[in-house]
């Protein structure tokens, strides 16, 4: 039977154990490598704007997806504000974290973009929606062009 074919008698079904191995390499694309490179190398952030309608996209893209205009890197502060939060008080295994760990969803200044990230130097209890909060980065030293080179976000 190929796929093509329309199958009648589900007793024509069969199931076949075992393991399908499957490797792949995501790439963050031409934009993502770009803000990754300048936050590696000089620590800043970066969007980009449609040089058409002037939408400021982040994480940076190098097309708009509402013109289909090219766009132009731009350098942002990496500064926010908290629109949604949570705490994490036990890891992934369902054991208790010795310190809650706090989870937000911020809003960049300056684009039409958010990021999810660790909030810190902060307690659960004084967070709030509309914080303001900027980034931590690793040292330049130990920065490795990702994501995790934001250690996290802390009160502005």
């Amino acid at each position: 039977m190929v796929f093509t074919e329309k199958i009648i008698d589900p007793r024509e079904l069969r199931h076949v154990e075992g393991k399908i191995e499957l490797y792949w390499i995501y790439t963050s694309g031409e934009a993502g490598d770009y803000f990754f490179k300048k936050l590696r190398d000089e620590g800043k952030f970066t969007a980009a704007k449609c040089k058409k309608c002037g939408y400021i996209f982040f994480p940076p893209r190098i097309y708009c997806e509402f013109d289909f205009s090219e766009t132009e890197y731009v350098e942002v502060s990496g500064e926010g504000c908290v629109v949604a939060y949570a705490v994490a008080y036990y890891d992934k295994n369902g054991e208790k974290l010795e310190k809650p760990e706090i989870y937000a969803l911020i809003e960049m200044n300056g684009t039409n973009g958010r990021i999810i990230h660790l909030l810190g130097e902060v307690e659960p209890e004084d967070i709030c929606i509309g914080m303001k909060v900027k980034p931590v980065l690793k040292p330049k030293e130990e920065r490795e062009g990702k994501i995790t080179d934001i250690l996290y976000f802390k009160p502005a």
